[in-house]
């Protein structure tokens, strides 16, 4: 049975979405960053979390459909990245992409993610099989998880 580290380590984030109100009436937020940050109907907020330190990242959107793409990898390389780059421009996904990364905690443990607008996968014209069908074509792909981020409200 995996512990909650080892859980925590088959991820690299966590990301929650807010609406503009939830921002804006949260006193966490100093308002120079209120007054800073776009005006958007929502907000997808992302938290790394590493050891001693949590960073967290905001993203405007006019879109509360968010999706996270967590792809296993065997190894990073180039050809890997630009496998999964070209499943993105391939599906029309590219211009979707709120923010991605990637990461290996040891060498045979490495992870892409990506965060998207999730309106093409959820209108019909794209299933989710089908998309980890294309990644899982990629060279050096294990798995592909896809998962709504779900709203705080």
């Amino acid at each position: 049975m995996e512990t909650n580290k080892a859980v925590q380590k088959n991820k690299i984030s966590v990301g929650i979405i807010l609406t503009n109100n939830e921002l804006n009436t949260n006193p966490i937020f100093p308002t120079e960053i209120k007054e800073e940050i776009l005006n958007s109907p929502y907000y997808l907020l992302i938290f790394i979390s590493r050891e001693d330190v949590v960073k967290i990242s905001c993203f405007p959107t006019q879109k509360k459909n968010i999706k996270k793409i967590l792809i296993k990898l065997k190894e990073f390389s180039p050809d890997l990245v630009k496998g999964i780059s070209n499943v993105l421009n391939e599906l029309n996904l590219s211009k979707e992409i709120l923010h991605t990364t990637g990461l290996c905690y040891e060498m045979e443990k490495c992870f892409y993610e990506t965060y998207l607008i999730g309106d093409i996968i959820d209108s019909g014209d794209l299933t989710v099989e089908k998309l980890k069908d294309k990644f899982m074509s990629v060279s050096n792909v294990i798995s592909v998880h896809i998962e709504d981020i779900p709203s705080l409200s």
